[in-house]
């Protein structure tokens, strides 16, 4: 076992782990691909691969290096992840260029993982080109983007550029039962997952993850009035702080990891610094995806209802839900109300990265679906 294994075999990965085996690794990488092409799980496979000791370039899985590059725990893995709608100048200042300045703490290089680098804004962008110009030895930049186009053109020419495409449907199901898991359960996160590889794998794998979406696709059951749509709101908000304790109660251990590793050495204090913002970042940013992920898995609701309508059962992607799906296919609302609703959930989603309020956004959009396809609906079809 390596730490590839879990990921999709295609010939990009393939090429990609024997590069990385072979001591091809280039100072600097952009891993572009659409959401779902498994960027940030290989980002962190190629990481894992270039601390491991047991084995340099292919990464053991099971070493305690592997395992905590592969919980987002090793001291010089850095992750840099967007804060709300960007990575600001000041977080590749103060977490980037200082910290690739510094020695290892106990591995022989440093690797930073800066995830959506198109939403570095251009000061960000320019700050970090200095240091992938004039790179450290012993330092390792791996981005990743799936809008190559709002990259400067100076930031890629300095990278390898590696493209990657989402899974298919039939290889997620392959890796899902080779996992344990059922035909039938393997091909409801294959189909839910849209080719995201590491969504189908928390869907199958993780309980919580297919909890959450159970509630999400109780919500349009339960839009019949205003008050209903703001008991859902809040239900939803709930479950997104509940997951971010869980998150909260991780990044303690991790804190306290940290101290174990450094003790008192010199730069200990610099690298708490650090450690404190990036929980910020990712407490942030996880928020960011339970709220998506909600939104996301309510228009997918109202979009496979609509395929129903037009005939097109083989585009449904809540396939464990068909019976429902097929009650409300006959409801007296039209089509444009159902397009407008699933539409107004994606703009709800896309307004998290312009810093909206989560409670008033949730709120607002959830009262505004039960106005335009009202659960009761369906009763009179």
């Amino acid at each position: 076992m390596t730490v590839w294994d879990p990921l999709e075999t295609s010939r990009v990965v393939t090429g990609l782990a024997r590069q990385v085996a072979s001591g091809e690794v280039a100072h600097a990488w952009l891993l572009l691909g659409p959401a779902g092409s498994g960027k940030r799980p290989t980002s962190v496979a190629m990481a894992a691969a270039i601390q491991c000791p047991e084995q340099p370039g292919v990464g053991c899985g099971k070493c305690s290096t592997c395992l905590r590059v592969l919980r987002q725990r090793h001291p010089d893995v850095h992750h840099i992840v967007p804060e709300g709608p960007l990575i600001p100048v000041d977080v590749i200042r103060e977490s980037v260029i200082p910290e690739a300045s510094r020695s290892p703490f106990e591995a022989k290089m440093k690797v930073f993982i800066i995830e959506e680098a198109e939403r570095m804004n251009p000061a960000a962008q320019n700050a970090l080109l200095k240091t992938l110009e004039e790179p450290p030895g012993d330092t390792v930049f791996i981005l990743s983007s799936d809008r190559e186009e709002e990259l400067l053109e100076t930031i890629s020419s300095r990278c390898r550029v590696v493209r990657l495409e989402p899974v298919p449907e039939q290889r997620i199901i392959e890796l899902l039962t080779r996992q344990g898991v059922s035909e039938q359960a393997a091909l409801i996160a294959a189909r839910v997952s849209d080719g995201d590889l590491e969504r189908a794998l928390s869907i199958a794998l993780d309980d919580s993850a297919g909890d959450r979406r159970r509630m999400w696709l109780s919500i349009p059951h339960r839009l019949s009035s205003p008050v209903e749509a703001l008991d859902a709101a809040a239900e939803i908000l709930e479950e997104v702080k509940q997951s971010l304790k869980t998150v909260e109660a991780n990044q303690k251990i991790e804190t306290q990891e940290l101290a174990d590793i450094l003790g008192e050495r010199r730069g200990t204090a610099a690298a708490r610094n650090a450690l404190t913002k990036k929980h910020k970042r990712e407490l942030r940013r996880r928020e960011e995806e339970l709220l998506g992920e909600a939104l996301q898995t309510i228009a997918s609701f109202y979009r496979d209802v609509l395929a129903l309508r037009s005939g097109g059962a083989e585009a449904v992607s809540n396939i464990d839900l068909l019976g429902e799906l097929e009650s409300w296919s006959t409801a007296s609302v039209d089509d444009g109300r159902l397009l407008r609703a699933a539409e107004r959930c994606v703009e709800t989603r896309a307004s998290f990265l312009s810093n909206a309020n989560p409670t008033l956004a949730m709120e607002a959009t959830l009262v505004a679906i039960g106005h335009l396809v009202p659960a009761d609906a369906r009763v009179h079809g």
